[in-house]
């Protein structure tokens, strides 16, 4: 099994990459990281070449380093494009959790001749839910305390209220009775992004004329805007399904197994369509 370390500064995302075959890219969330991708990344690449990344706001987070002035969705989204020109892929399969979804897709729209399939684990892709009308009230109200996670540190305060946010955890319950929680606190200072996925725009058309195909995961008992996100993602996308697991915001670990049959079908049934 090969084995290559990436490890530089922005704007390249630090990077693993083991096994040989079909590239396939797993690009992880905001809060623990490539943490989240290691058992995913062992048994995928019994047969694929896998490109873990670590998110450039993850990976600063974690050094309490402060982020790049011009930080945003498509500053990451850079950094992705340029790792993977610095691993001479020229095309993969893309499979992105939650904020790194986000970017994935973003990703994805910009670069389609790179994308043989993708999938999407609940991305908070505001601009989609705007594609349907103005932002709800509450969703508003939600963005304003998100605001408040940048610059400086994240509290555990703010931790716990993200979780309930993100969907990780239902509203009666705390946080910090999980066996999560002490991950979860040594990543927060991941979460000084404030309100970049409020902030990033783009247009639904170019979602309408994204003809890859596209495995899209709700997580049951997670949030309802990133339910609707998939819904629109769903109903606009020429080529997705979509599918729903149990856990929350992080159905690929609650119900890893699972989510692993789902993708490894859907990726040989992707290997064997024509690229387009």
């Amino acid at each position: 099994m090969n084995h290559v370390m990436v490890d530089k500064k922005s704007p390249l995302m630090r990077s693993e990459v083991t096994g040989i075959g079909e590239n396939i890219v797993l690009v992880p969330g905001g809060l623990t990281g490539w943490l989240s991708w290691v058992p995913h990344a062992e048994q995928l690449s019994r047969s694929r070449r896998v490109i873990r990344v670590q998110l450039i706001s993850v990976e600063l987070g974690l050094e309490n380093s402060p982020l790049p002035q011009d930080y945003s969705v498509d500053f990451e989204t850079s950094a992705l494009a340029n790792t993977l020109k610095e691993l001479k892929v020229t095309i993969a399969d893309f499979v992105a959790w939650s904020y790194g979804a986000e970017i994935t897709l973003n990703f994805a729209l910009n670069n389609p001749e790179m994308v043989r399939s993708l999938t999407l684990i609940e991305p908070p892709a505001m601009w989609v839910l705007r594609s349907r009308g103005p932002l709800p009230p509450d969703l508003l109200d939600d963005q304003r305390k998100i605001q408040q996670l940048d610059p400086g540190d994240i509290t555990e305060a703010q931790l716990e209220w993200f979780t309930h946010f993100a969907g990780f955890v239902p509203a009666d319950v705390d946080p910090r009775t999980l066996p999560q929680w002490p991950v979860w606190l040594r990543h927060r200072q991941s979460l000084r992004t404030g309100d970049v996925v409020f902030q990033h725009t783009d247009d639904i058309q170019r979602v309408r004329v994204f003809k890859k195909p596209v495995l899209l995961f709700k997580g049951v008992g997670s949030s309802k805007f990133l339910h609707d996100i998939i819904d629109i993602l769903g109903e606009e996308l020429p080529n997705a399904r979509i599918e729903r697991l149990p856990g929350g915001h992080a159905p690929h670990i609650v119900a890893m197994q699972q989510f692993m049959n789902i993708l490894n079908k859907f990726l040989i049934d992707s290997q064997s369509r024509p690229l387009e």
